[in-house]
Order: C-alpha cells, then sequence, then structure tokens
C-alpha cells in the first residue's frame, strides 16, 4: 500500500470535529468554506479545496482541522514545507491531533528526513495506537533507516489490525529477507500471492532488486 493509498484512507477515515463556534457569524461562514474544502478534496479538486480552506482559515485562524485539512490538500499537490507548516499549525491548537502527525510523517519521509518522521509516526501511535496504517507507514521509515526488526514489528502490527494487506506481507517479507529468514519470508510472500495473484510481477521485481532469487 503505497503512501498516497494510506492518506486517502486516512482522509476518509479521520472524524475529529472542528470546534465551531455556532453563535459566531463568521464561524458559520468558515465552517461553510470547511464543509466545501472538504468535498473538493474528495473530488479530487485541490486547488478549490485550497482556495476554500484559505477562505475559511482567514475567516476563523483558531480551528485545527481546517489547518489539517489545507495540509492535506498541500501534501497531495506536492508542497510537502507548505502542508509541514500547517500540520505544524494544526499540532499547536490541537496537540492530540494524531493523523496530524502522520501525514507531516509522510511529509518529513519524502523530504528524507527518516528520522523525523519515525518520531511523528510514533507520536501519532502514542496518542492512537488503533491508526494501523501509521504502523505500516513506521515500517518504511524503519526499514530505510535500516531498523529491519522494528520495521517486521510494525508490519506485523498492521497485520494484526488488517490481516489482508497484501502489502503489509510484501514489506514484512522483503524485510525478513533482508535479514536471511528465507523460510519465514517465503510465508509472507506465499500468504501475499495467495491473498492477490496478480502480485507476482510485482513481488518477483522487489526481490530481484534485493539480489535475491
Amino acid at each position: 500500500m503505497s503512501a498516497k493509498r494510506l492518506l486517502v484512507q486516512l482522509a476518509l477515515i479521520c472524524v475529529v470535529c472542528a470546534p465551531w463556534d455556532a453563535q459566531s457569524q463568521d464561524s458559520l461562514s468558515a465552517k461553510s468554506y470547511y464543509k466545501r474544502a472538504q468535498i473538493a478534496y474528495d473530488k479530487g479538486e485541490i486547488t478549490l479545496a485550497l482556495a476554500d480552506y484559505n477562505k475559511s482559515i482567514s475567516i476563523n485562524p483558531k480551528v485545527a482541522m481546517a489547518y489539517y485539512g489545507r495540509g492535506l490538500a498541500l501534501y497531495a499537490s506536492g508542497h510537502c514545507d507548505k502542508a509541514i507548516a500547517d500540520f505544524d499549525h494544526a499540532i499547536a491548537i490541537s496537540a492530540r491531533l494524531a493523523d496530524a502527525y502522520n501525514v507531516r510523517g509522510l511529509c518529513w519521509f519524502d523530504a528524507g528526513n527518516v528520522a523525523q518522521a519515525i518520531a511523528d509516526y510514533s507520536t501519532a501511535l502514542e496518542i492512537s495506537p488503533w491508526l494501523s496504517w501509521v504502523y505500516y507507514n513506521r515500517g518504511i521509515a524503519r526499514a530505510a533507516s535500516g531498523d529491519l526488526k522494528g520495521a517486521i514489528a510494525d508490519y506485523s502490527e498492521r497485520i494484526d489490525f488488517k490481516p489482508r494487506d497484501t502489502s503489509a506481507y510484501e514489506k514484512r517479507g522483503l524485510a525478513r529477507l533482508m535479514l536471511h529468514q528465507e523460510k519465514e519470508a517465503k510465508k509472507d510472500f506465499d500468504m501475499c500471492l495467495r491473498l492477490d495473484p496478480r502480485m507476482k510481477p510485482q513481488l518477483e521485481a522487489a526481490i530481484q532488486q534485493l539480489g535475491a532469487y
């Protein structure tokens, strides 16, 4: 499962409520722009989403979810630096917004700052240990940092939550192969193909890339 797929998943699942002031006309207007931005984002209309998030934030700059939503849109459009700034704002307002740490971690990883990505994923999991896709993300980052045992542990957590996640089996199998745990790796690859035989070319290419046949 790619980072982008996980991003879409968390965007759909995240249900944190924004603290709109029902008595304020400005807040009602900000909320309308925020909701319209969410609809545009879900449709893939990123430019429109960004415009409405900007309007919402300009009216009411104290709502964490507006910064989080704009951060998602910025990340989706490839503007990681600006996205990180928005996630910083969201976290400053709502320090326990786990998804903001997760997507900021994706940004850090894309920027090559693997250690900071791992730190953000870990914070997200301290807040919400049931966010199974964050284990997957941290597993990728740990593998990139050379911590293959840690990566295997994270992929295993993801599989415990989602036992049909073929990508988690694939990644765990590759990590095990790199640790010369051939028997366990084969079990993961077999399960991956049992769940989705179409992954065979992808899996074979990944194994060959490691130099293992």
